[in-house]
């Protein structure tokens, strides 16, 4: 053989011993998650945000409730499945709510098992899935002083369900007890504020004032989930006429 085809085969033995792998009980505990983007389920393109909290038992099941912003409206629901969790750190897993519809969903974990990237797989459905390890449970301090802080998403006309406007806005929330201060960045407004309490599950209700320039206001109100050691938030609008996302992380 020649030198460079030693050194071809060399490298290709070293991609293949660098690749990850995860241990087979990785997935396994409490998670949070968004999901986001269009999807053409049920009905012709829309945006759509989906926000939850998943229990994976370690033996092929989850349990939880997933939230979701669709054609203007907002519907919660507890779901159930089965998950397959492989040592190459593929995952797959599908959940019924109890109307009885099911979805899919795959993705890629990391070796920790603390972050999933996913999507979902049913014919038309969103893309841009976080899955990230949550706590069991929290408490009001869970929720840090500060945070960066990113919404975006589209306002929808609940009567015609088609999209009516866009929403982005990025800068930092002060916590002061649960008083909200918002800071926006590149914006001439005066600052917004809001306020946040948070759940026994780590579910956190938020109430935000946004002030944009030429007097726009956003007043919405928020569901989100502390993840990741409370390091980050992954939440949605919960009023109808809204598919916005809105994801905090600390600094």
């Amino acid at each position: 053989m020649r030198p460079g085809g030693i050194c071809i085969v060399a490298a290709l033995f070293a991609s293949v011993g660098s690749a990850d792998v995860c241990a087979p009980a990785g997935l396994q505990g409490t998670y949070g998650f968004q999901l986001t983007g269009t999807t053409t389920i049920g009905s012709q393109l829309q945006p759509v945000v989906t926000v939850g909290r998943l229990v994976f038992d370690g033996e092929g099941g989850v349990t939880g409730v997933s939230s979701v912003s669709f054609t203007g409206l907002y519907l919660g629901n507890p779901v159930s499945g089965k998950y397959e969790q492989r040592t190459d750190c593929s995952v797959s897993w599908s959940l019924q709510d109890d109307s009885g519809n099911f979805q899919h969903f795959e993705g890629t974990m990391r070796p920790d098992g603390r972050r999933i990237q996913f999507r979902q797989t049913d014919p038309g459905g969103a893309s841009g899935g976080t899955l990230l390890k949550s706590s069991d449970t929290c408490q009001e301090q869970d929720f840090r002083p500060r945070y960066r802080f990113r919404l975006t998403g589209r306002q929808i006309n609940v009567d015609t369900a088609q999209p009516a406007g866009s929403v982005s806005a990025e800068g930092i929330i002060e916590n002061r007890g649960g008083q909200l201060t918002l800071t926006l960045s590149g914006e001439t407004a005066s600052p917004g504020a809001g306020t946040a309490e948070v759940d026994g599950d780590c579910f956190v209700r938020l109430h935000l004032i946004v002030p944009f320039e030429a007097g726009r206001t956003l007043d919405a109100n928020f569901r989100g989930i502390l993840v990741d050691r409370s390091s980050e938030l992954l939440g949605m609008a919960t009023d109808p006429g809204t598919a916005l996302s809105l994801r905090l992380t600390a600094p």
